[in-house]
């Protein structure tokens, strides 16, 4: 649990809201404890004879000498009994008496049957004045007990009480409000009050349970909020290998369904891990005070439940990383099949996708059938558990009880209390699991966290505007899981201000190239020099800010028209962006759309045609006025007029700046300054268009094959 550990560490900030998160769970617990502890003098009140005040008084005895008095127990109809029989079941008989305790230590035994107290010159003999006169005399004091042993003899013994429990005057002023007769009167006042204080205790409880749920929500959202950002601040610093050899739809899984996972993990541990535990301790410290043995007996069955719990944890965690990375392999394939549909469709493809998508979700289906079963497996295993406990114990207080040592309502009391502790582990069942699951996910994310991030080297250079050359000196590159290199043993200067074009056949190497001079790789061998600095010692920013990247696959934001072409320049003003759009010949087309510079583009730019997006893309570089241009000029999808206008406005641009066009065009080819041959990773030959054409055979194919038409 190391990584949800971690994820802790976001929730610890909101220390307040936690903590009234817990306040509100112990207070629902609490009161949900009451609603169960209040059927004890319900039943007092609907099974017993002697009602809730004898109950009370009775307690208390207990709680002052250790004495524990039978309950009384008379039948309805008194004309059945004889005189010796009903005097007999009015008198205060000693049920038990507690060891070493004020009672044992005078003298009482089990089933001697208190006569009279005497306190001072006032002796009282009737039974429930006898109890209130043992409740109500101050601690210490001494009180003459006439006793009847079980044998038939009489003694008189000299009781000292220990002082009243905490609770004797609220418990007095409580039964003031209830008549102590035993009449129908009597039970429906009773009744009626327990009945009002349970439906007040469950009101506020329920506030309270609102009160939890809501706040962890809460945190778990502004945590996983914090864990996301945190995750995307280190993403787009992530070198491009990582997701060269992870894949987008990977990383994006870890934000969506795996960060789920997460909050659902944390609504966990602050709903059910904090107000269950906290519900089954109230419960079970009300179950020990009405008998401790069977509460004990039935808390044993937690032992095989821990260890089972803990099978189920490790298996459920395995099987979630297992799915996390299934879902992320079908987020990939249903990406690359959506971008490309177009090509799906022509090719008449349907069927076949159809059937290579349902092979991936089957995979998926499978192993989410794996987590379900044990997720599926882990409550009833426990709750089978808990009822074998908890039928052990109820069997036991049977015999207890019709051995005569339990009370009728305190057997029923405790088999509700024991059911509900039940009830409550049952809800933790599944929470091992659960967590397990939120570990899986959070050792994904943290693992995306603390992938090492694109650092400058230590005693980074600041690099300055180019002004003499751009020098690759035996440049090496091999792409990582490949074993074959991408480029072998590049040389070649490029001076400022050139324009190079950039030809090969395809995997020639052409935009791995372009791809090192921003510094997206590293070579494993040689350099690439700027005014002959070493850019693997210099800074990021130094170098990338005078860089400005065309892409063939025009990238554009789902976002406004000026928010793209500002992108490489945030602080722009609205007239710098419509300049820059004006040199790239977008303004056109752009004052044409309804909201003109606020138009939002569509996803990955479907709103406009593949000539319009390089528009855009070109006025983001021209913007951005750097010193080096990359441009990987588009092969398709872009219509003469576009094309005409492209060209125009890179070569408008291309002025005084240092330029490298991977080129497919013979118009842009001509105009390079110079050219340079890829083939297989090696720079076969270089030179302008004429001399290639007399001395490099590759070329020469190259422009009768490719360029040429």
């Amino acid at each position: 649990m190391d990584s949800f550990r971690r994820v802790l560490g976001y929730v610890k900030p909101q220390y307040k809201a936690v903590a009234l998160s817990i306040f509100c769970a112990l207070m629902g617990a609490m009161l949900f404890s009451l609603s169960f502890v209040a059927m004890l003098p319900l039943m007092k009140v609907l099974i017993n004879e002697e009602g809730l005040h004898g109950w009370v008084n009775r307690g208390i005895v207990r709680h002052r000498s250790g004495i524990n008095f039978e309950p009384l127990s008379v039948p309805d109809d008194f004309s059945k009994l004889t005189e010796l029989q009903v005097s007999h079941a009015e008198k205060l008989e000693i049920k038990s008496v507690k060891l070493k305790s004020a009672a044992y230590e005078a003298g009482l035994r089990e089933r001697d049957e208190i006569q009279s107290v005497t306190a001072g010159s006032n002796s009282i003999s009737d039974r429930e004045q006898i109890l209130r006169k043992l409740v109500e005399i101050p601690g210490g004091e001494a009180v003459v007990l006439a006793v009847e042993r079980s044998d038939g003899t009489a003694e008189t013994i000299e009781l000292r009480l220990e002082e009243p429990p905490f609770y004797t005057g609220l418990a007095q002023k409580l039964l003031r409000f209830i008549p102590q007769d035993q009449g129908t009167d009597f039970k429906r006042k009773s009744i009626i009050l327990i009945i009002v204080i349970l439906l007040a205790a469950t009101l506020i409880r329920c506030v309270m349970r609102f009160g939890q749920e809501y706040l962890a929500n809460r945190i778990g959202f502004r945590t996983i909020m914090w864990l996301r950002r945190d995750a995307y601040r280190n993403a787009i610093r992530l070198p491009m290998s990582y997701f060269g050899t992870r894949g987008i739809s990977d990383t994006m899984s870890r934000f969506v369904q795996d960060s789920n996972r997460i909050n659902s993990g944390i609504n966990t541990v602050l709903g059910k891990m904090i107000r269950e535990p906290i519900a089954i301790l109230f419960l079970v410290i009300a179950a020990f005070a009405i008998n401790a043995k069977m509460t004990l007996l039935v808390l044993v069955g937690v032992l095989p439940a821990a260890v089972i719990i803990g099978m189920l944890g490790k298996k459920m965690r395995k099987a979630t990383k297992r799915t996390l990375s299934s879902w992320s392999f079908m987020l990939a394939n249903l990406q690359d099949r959506l971008l490309g549909i177009r090509v799906v469709k022509g090719y008449h493809c349907e069927n076949h996708e159809e059937q290579h998508f349902g092979q991936i979700n089957a995979k998926l289906l499978k192993q989410q059938f794996q987590v379900a079963k044990i997720d599926a497996a882990s409550g009833p295993m426990l709750e089978a558990l808990g009822m074998t406990a908890a039928s052990v114990g109820m069997i036991f207080a049977a015999r207890v009880m019709t051995g005569g040592h339990m009370e009728t309502s305190e057997f029923f009391a405790l088999v509700a209390l024991l059911a509900t502790i039940a009830e409550s582990g049952r809800k933790l069942g599944d929470l091992w699991p659960r967590l397990s699951i939120a570990n899986a996910a959070a050792e994904r994310i943290f693992e995306l966290i603390d992938t090492p991030a694109e650092t400058n080297p230590p005693d980074a250079v600041e690099l300055g505007r180019l002004s003499r050359n751009v020098e690759f000196r035996n440049l090496t590159f091999t792409y990582p899981n490949s074993e074959v290199p991408a480029l072998q043993n590049i040389q070649a200067v490029v001076n400022a201000g050139e324009t190079v074009a950039v030809v090969g056949p395809n995997g020639s190497g052409k935009t791995t190239l372009l791809s090192l001079i921003p510094k997206f790789y590293s070579p494993q061998e040689g350099a690439i020099l700027i005014d002959g600095q070493d850019i693997a010692r210099a800074s990021l920013s130094s170098l990338r800010e005078q860089i400005g990247i065309v892409t063939q696959n025009t990238i554009i934001f789902h976002d406004t028209i000026a928010y793209n072409i500002g992108y490489g320049r945030p602080e722009s003003s609205r007239e710098e962006i419509v300049a820059a759009a004006r040199r790239a010949y977008a303004h056109e087309f752009i004052e044409q759309l309804a909201h003109q510079y606020d138009t939002i583009v569509g996803e990955q730019g479907s709103t406009l045609s593949g000539g319009q997006l390089q528009r855009l893309a070109i006025a983001r570089a021209i913007l951005r006025d750097p010193a080096i241009l990359i441009f990987d000029e588009a092969m398709s999808q872009i219509d003469s007029e576009s094309e005409a206008k492209i060209q125009k406005a890179i070569m408008e641009f291309s002025q005084g700046r240092t330029t490298f066009i991977i080129a497919h065009r013979l118009s842009t080819i001509i105009r390079s300054d110079r050219i340079l041959v890829l083939d297989k990773g090696h720079l076969v030959s270089e030179g302008t268009h004429q001399t290639l054409l007399e001395k490099c055979s590759l070329y020469r194919k190259l422009y009768e094959v490719q360029f040429a038409c």
